[in-house]
Formats: structure tokens, sequence, C-alpha cells
């Protein structure tokens, strides 16, 4: 039976939990405190933390060194045509599908090895799953989530694709309203904030000189910049981030550059080992968005519950910050 029958009245009841606090989705695993504390034992090396400042400036020979091979070009959707769930979800069994339309969310955690189980059928998915695969991340977790069209306001339904598309595009953009993002804390009862600082930056060496939000006038297909943040675990981290768009479909993906440590003591990951990817899809029904987070890491074997409760508390709050965002922007 086709799972899109139940998609009018479950837009419904989605568009109910509009205003629902972060918890709506936290009751998915118990979440702990901060990412990676379960790793005291994992010490990395101490090889050379960064590459040179230079390497990650706003200029041309960046732009033209990112790699764009794996962009499925063959997809029946790639430029001004928006696929359908069914054509997104081709990947999924009949019980994920209905699961995805039901619940609005499905989650799968990757304990040894990351694996882009989750990833809707897009222009991009070829690219960003050899692109995981190389990387040998050996723990991560996937999120997608579903909104049909009803759950956004009117504003947003009613704006003319491209300057809708645009707004999506600037909001993954809009890196200085990640800060102050909180997620709930299962250890302690309450809502704690994830990141006390994050603003673009010029170069690794000015991290503390805040650049403007980097929003365009037009979609940029390859794009690059480099942000600083504070995280309230692992203290100050900088790290790359490229937008690739291809059709409608867009995609950020967040790779550090500076070494992750707990507590400013502990290292925990290695430069360039810890990836945040979100997705943004936009289908007939509504719009799908993926988003995973993974590492390389030591020792994982002995904390994997602890493990999959911190991804999990930091993809459901990254993903959620993206869907306000739209709300926000589209306000009524």
């Amino acid at each position: 039976m086709n799972t899109l029958l139940k998609l009018k009245d479950t837009c419904k009841i989605m568009r109910q939990t509009i205003h629902l606090p972060l918890t709506r989705f936290t009751n998915l695993a118990a979440l702990t405190t901060a990412l990676l504390v379960w790793l005291p034992q994992a010490g990395l090396s101490d090889e050379a933390a960064t590459r040179e400042p230079s390497e990650y400036t706003q200029d041309e020979s960046v732009l033209s060194v990112l790699p764009v091979d794996g962009i499925n070009s063959a997809s029946p959707h790639p430029e001004n045509t928006q696929a359908t769930l069914d054509e997104a979800l081709i990947f999924l069994s009949p019980d994920e599908r209905r699961s995805l339309i039901e619940i609005g969310e499905l989650l799968q955690f990757h304990p040894s090895q990351m694996d882009t189980h989750l990833l809707p059928d897009t222009p991009l998915s070829a690219s960003i799953g050899k692109q995981m695969g190389e990387a040998d991340l050996n723990i991560g977790i996937e999120m997608l989530r579903f909104m049909c069209n009803s759950w956004f306001p009117s504003a947003y339904r009613n704006a003319p694709i491209n300057e809708r598309q645009l707004t999506l595009y600037n909001i993954l953009r809009s890196i200085s309203t990640l800060q102050g993002l909180t997620y709930y804390s299962a250890s302690r009862d309450e809502f704690r904030t994830l990141f006390e600082e994050s603003w673009a930056i010029a170069s690794l060496r000015k991290s503390r000189e805040a650049l403007p939000d980097p929003i365009v006038d037009d979609i940029i297909p390859l794009d690059t910049i480099l942000i600083h943040q504070k995280d309230k675990s692992f203290g100050n981290n900088q790290s790359k981030v490229t937008y690739r768009v291809v059709g409608r479909d867009m995609s950020i993906a967040i790779e550090n550059l500076t070494p992750m440590r707990y507590k400013g003591l502990v290292r925990v990951v290695n430069s360039g080992n810890m990836q945040i990817r979100i997705i943004v899809i936009p289908v007939q029904e509504g719009l799908l968005v993926y988003g995973a987070m993974a590492a390389k890491t030591l020792n994982v074997k002995s904390f994997l519950k602890r493990a999959q409760s911190s991804f999990t508390n930091r993809i459901i709050a990254i993903t959620q910050w993206y869907l306000s965002r739209i709300n926000e922007e589209f306000q009524e």
C-alpha cells in the first residue's frame, strides 16, 4: 500500500507539534551531558593539530580544489523540479517509510563504522556517501526527518520557489544563530547550552574576530567558509564548512580543523575526524532533512550506550535548530 495515503491525517498531527519544545525529540535516547565524555581512555596522538591557516582562506584557490566528484547528475530531478517523497525514499523499506511518515523521524546508530543507510536519493547522495566512507569514521548516527507542507507557515508555502530556496540556503549560512543553542541533558535533567559562541571567521589565526553571517543574494553551488565555535564541553574549536547545491537539494558539511579536547585537557578527536552533515531535500509533499554526525575515535566498544545518547542528543538539537529557523524566517 502506498504509504502516502496516510499523509493527510499525519500532517494534521505534525502541524499541532510545531511549537513543542525540544524535549519532544529527546525521548528517543537517554541523553548525556556531552559528546565523547565516555572516552576517557581515548588519548589520541599529538600529531600536527591543524593545517596552515592560509589553506582555508576564502578565495578562488580554495574553491577550485573542493571535490565535486560523485555528484549524481543522472538524477531525474536535478534542476527545476522536485521529486516525490516516494522517489526520494526509494531506498527505505515499506515499514521504514510508514514510520517516517507517521512519526516524522528515523534514527540509526552506527557503533563500528559510519554508514548512510537513511540518506535520501538525491543528486548529492553519491558524493556524500563517498566522502563519509573515505573518511573511515568508526562511530556515528543518522537522523532523517520529514515535515509535510502543512507543518510550515503559509508564508513558506506561498513564497515563490526560488525565494524559498534562497531562504532555506541562507539559513544554513546563518552560523551565528547556532550560538546559544540548547540541548537536554538527561544526567542533569535540564537544558544546557551546546554552543556558547558561534561565528564566521576569516582565518584560523583570527578566530576571535567575528565576521557577519555570510548571507548571499544568489545561491552558490559550491562554497566554503571557516567558523569558530565554543562548545560547552570541548571549548574553542575551528571548523571548515562546505556548502553544495545541486538542483533544489542543498547540503552543509562541517569538519573540525582543530582537535577536540574534553574540558580542554583530554584529546578525544583529532583534527579532521569529526563530521556533521545536514542535507535539505524539498519534495512535492514537504521537506526532508537528513542529519548525520560521525567521528573517528578509539576504544569505543565499552562506551557504546553513552556514545549513542551523546550523538543522538546533538543531531536532534542541530536538525531542530534548522526547522525552527525556517519557521522564524517565514513567520506570519
